[in-house]
């Protein structure tokens, strides 16, 4: 008898173990943990290819003076990653890869990957109005699907805001709907009719979710993206977040005088800017684009297929992302610049490359980025050529003032 019991007793214990060990996903509260993907023991590359790579990478980036952070990635494997410069020019502290960046528009994917989530969860419809869920918007016809497709209309918030907002005071998303109600400034075109880069309706998808989910968007991302992917150098700015943090700091060129006043009104907006990471954390982000772990296939999909105007024209923008095919080789990306900082997160499915440049000296990362992607597809595609030595289709930068 007591045998049999110590022997039921040990199998308990070994399940338990199973389940303590078995890798997945797990629940602190009421948020979802996502087990990370384990780096792969040995490179997917031969050794001496990753070494050209990171030669390569090095030669590119002291030639061009590069001051920020990079991480090129090849399928889950970290090929490059440093961190060169200062964070401050006037202050001479330097860079580590831990330091957290501005995003610029970088963070518009961030928006739409929130958005995507509140549609898997039934909240709303891609093709509902936005007057459906924000009664005071004052202009109606425009859809959700406009907003992530920059296919609205809708005017330009900054502007606007720059020339009000001359108080100091801390701003809200709600501010900004509030200018557009007050104003009234006319659409600028149909909605559906064009494609026109637009701040204001990020702006706009970052308020939907607050109203939908029924708390602030910084919390929600952090609940629902950064704290579940392991983005534990990831933010979304608030005055009392970015003072708490040590951050880089944006300048508009290479010397101490540059660099960019704070606080700016304008930075308390979110969903068209604002989100602080680094490239490391963006590489773990990739999870949420490239797997199930937060959202459907069918989804991430629809993210990544161009949006349409009037006449069934395809433009090159999905929802958060730019689309581009160049040569056969497609390429889906985003750049950014806001206050001094540039970033890129452009990825070569393809190739299954991902190349993170976050910059606070104003620098070309667009440009940089394609240099490092020219330079070495010929290593990750056994020698084969379709990238051009340059593209202006991929170095345009999505400033913020639109």
């Amino acid at each position: 008898m007591y045998f049999s019991h110590l022997m039921k007793f040990f199998k308990l214990l070994f399940f338990l173990g199973l389940i303590l060990l078995a890798p997945g996903q797990a629940r602190t509260g009421d948020n979802l943990i996502i087990s990370p993907v384990k780096k792969a023991e040995n490179p997917p590359l031969n050794e001496a290819y990753v070494i050209e790579i990171r030669q390569i990478v090095d030669e590119i980036l002291v030639r061009n003076k590069f001051n920020g952070s990079v991480l090129i990635g090849f399928k889950d494997y970290i090929l490059y990653q440093n961190a060169m410069g200062l964070a401050s020019l006037r202050q001479r502290n330097l860079l580590t890869e831990e330091t957290p960046f501005q995003l610029a528009s970088v963070s518009k994917s961030f928006t739409a990957l929130s958005v995507l989530l509140l549609v898997q969860e039934g909240c709303i419809n891609l093709d509902d109005p936005l007057k459906s869920y924000i009664p005071e918007f004052p202009y109606a016809g425009i859809t959700i699907r406009h907003l992530l497709n920059h296919t609205s209309g809708v005017p330009n918030y900054i502007g606007l805001a720059a020339g009000k907002w001359q108080d100091g005071a801390i701003r809200t998303n709600e501010d900004m709907l509030e200018l557009l109600v007050r104003y009234k400034l006319p659409l600028r075109f149909k909605p559906g009719s064009r494609f026109q880069y637009s701040n204001t309706g990020y702006a706009l998808l970052a308020l939907l979710v607050e109203k939908v989910s029924g708390i602030a968007f910084h919390a929600f991302l952090k609940n629902r993206i950064f704290e579940p992917l392991g983005m534990e150098n990831t933010f979304a700015y608030t005055r009392l977040e970015w003072e708490a943090r040590e951050v880089a700091i944006g300048h508009r060129g290479k010397t101490p005088a540059a660099e960019v006043p704070w606080p700016d009104p304008l930075d308390d907006v979110l969903g068209d800017k604002s989100i602080y990471s680094t490239p490391a954390d963006l590489f773990k982000y990739r999870l949420a684009w490239t797997s199930d772990v937060l959202l459907s296939d069918s989804l991430r999909n629809l993210a990544f297929t161009p949006g349409k105007i009037s006449g069934n024209k395809e433009i090159n923008y999905g929802f958060g992302w730019r689309i581009k095919n160049i040569n056969g080789t497609p390429i889906i990306y985003h750049n950014g610049l806001w206050h001094g900082f540039t970033a890129t997160y452009t990825t070569l499915p393809d190739l299954d490359l991902t190349i993170i440049l976050l910059n606070n000296t104003n620098a070309h990362v667009g440009r940089l980025a394609w240099q490092i992607a020219h330079r070495i597809e010929p290593i990750l595609s056994t020698g084969q050529k379709h990238l051009p030595e340059s593209s202006e289709d991929v170095e345009e930068v999505d400033e913020i003032n639109d």
